[in-house]
């Protein structure tokens, strides 16, 4: 039986359900002006780009898929409060692999098409709600999707059997 890596995977499932979509490679980034350079040389505009985290409570009972944009600074505190929740860690590798077959720097929403038993609950930073595009790793960090809001909220979403819990993350006051 042939065996289909996750990024073939997700390009199957947004594939088989018409979801269009712009896929681009590039070198692994880690900052927001190398993804905007990456961006601009794919022809990608207006899209805003996301950090995807994975959190647990501490007895690891209960599992978080938060999706925020890049440059904002995630703070455990204020966020675990506004998603209801006592205070979030980040999950283990191993966390990661069983719920959504991904290794760090490579989650994101895109990924919940794995966790068939809904173990995540998930999260959006409500900026994502007005970003005309959104760009996300399909569990591989040398290259991205990028998707109309619009596809990602009210298919994509969906079709995992999901909704997106809101949260405001303020910026700190300087």
């Amino acid at each position: 039986m042939e065996q289909f890596s996750p990024k073939e995977r997700i390009l199957a499932f947004l594939d088989e359900a018409g979801i269009p979509y712009t896929l681009f490679s590039h070198p692994v980034t880690d900052t927001l002006p190398e993804k905007l350079k990456n961006d601009a040389a794919a022809g990608v505009f207006d899209a805003m780009h996301c950090k995807n985290l994975v959190l647990c409570n501490r007895a690891k009972t209960r599992f978080y898929l938060l999706t925020m944009p890049f440059g904002k600074r995630f703070r455990t505190g204020p966020t675990s409060r506004a998603m209801g929740s006592g205070r979030l860690n980040f999950a283990e590798d191993q966390a990661l692999a069983e719920l959504l077959c991904t290794t760090s720097g490579r989650v994101s929403p895109l990924e919940l098409i794995f966790d068939t038993e809904k173990k995540l609950s998930f999260f959006v930073e409500e900026e994502l709600l007005s970003a005309p595009r959104i760009c996300f790793h399909p569990a591989d960090d040398t290259c991205t999707v990028v998707l109309e809001r619009e596809d990602f909220f009210d298919r994509f979403l969906p079709l995992t059997g999901r909704s997106a819990g809101v949260v405001t993350i303020q910026e700190e006051e300087q």
